[in-house]
């Protein structure tokens, strides 16, 4: 009789037990795999919908611009026709004094001597009006150069043939290298004072070179040395570089700067260009 074996149950069964518990691990792995994937997906789609922030543009840096028109016309012999515009550029804090110190400049009549009305209540009031102006902002300051040019256009400073000294030109050359100390080579850049300054040197030169050539018989090497020595600073002239105010000095006016650097007459290129472009400015009211 043949005997037949009959497997048993862990022969039966041992691998789809085997096989099952082997791949429960793998199962629950995917699965986890899944459900991350689903996680991360789903959190893609929250943040796209969270609405993003406004985007702003940077501000463009744009180089501040004059707000008077044409200033160099308030340098001129018509400035009076513009003298009105100022007032309200000037800072509310000096507005008052300069409106009083600009009625009084604009007033002056019969070219008085500049020591004269200097030394009065009005040109008192004046000098510190205008040493306020020089340390405040830019119009403050351009504000300041117009109450000056308006004094040497206004005032006698140059001598006659029966000479009276340098005083007077001396006074007008300290008015306009205050002003250049602090503002001269800040000007370099600026579009509203640029121009200005410029003028303000060359007039400056030919005020400083009149107090030089003041006496008949000899020169007054005081104000010759004091604005040679204040060119030189200004401009840089004769160092290993010029200022940035020097270069832009030779750039408009070459023959003038050229000329800072010679040791018999450096003043003489300064005054040859103010004469040219400011002929009312030589001191005899015009």
């Amino acid at each position: 009789m043949t005997r037949y074996r009959i497997p048993r149950l862990e022969e039966r069964t041992g691998i789809r037990i085997l096989s099952s518990v082997e791949s429960s691990p793998r199962r629950f792995g995917f699965r986890a795999l899944v459900a991350t994937g689903c996680a991360l997906l789903a959190a893609a789609i929250g943040v796209r919908s969270i609405p993003s922030a406004r985007a702003s543009l940077p501000k463009d840096q744009v180089e501040e611009k004059p707000h008077l028109a044409e200033p160099m016309q308030l340098l001129g012999r018509g400035a009076s026709l513009r003298a009105l515009e100022i007032d309200k550029w000037v800072s509310e804090p000096l507005r008052t004094s300069f409106k009083l110190t600009r009625q009084s400049a604009f007033a002056i009549q019969d070219c008085p001597p500049l020591l004269d009305w200097i030394d009065g209540p009005a040109g008192q009031r004046a000098e510190r009006t205008l040493a306020e102006l020089r340390n405040g902002s830019r119009e403050d300051a351009f504000a300041a150069l117009v109450v000056v040019f308006q004094l040497a256009r206004a005032c006698e400073w140059a001598p006659g043939l029966v000479s009276r000294g340098s005083e007077h030109a001396e006074r007008l050359g300290v008015l306009l290298q205050d002003w250049l100390r602090v503002w001269g080579e800040r000007a370099a850049r600026d579009p509203l004072l640029a121009d200005p300054a410029l003028a303000a040197t060359l007039l400056y030169g030919r005020v400083m070179r009149t107090a030089w050539k003041a006496p008949l018989i000899t020169n007054n090497k005081a104000p010759f040395e004091r604005a040679r020595a204040f060119l030189a600073d200004l401009t840089g002239v004769g160092a290993s570089r010029r200022t940035e105010f020097g270069e832009a000095l030779r750039a408009r006016y070459a023959r003038a700067a050229e000329k800072l650097l010679s040791t018999s007459d450096p003043l003489l290129g300064l005054e040859e260009e103010a004469a040219a472009q400011f002929p009312d400015l030589a001191g005899t009211c015009g």
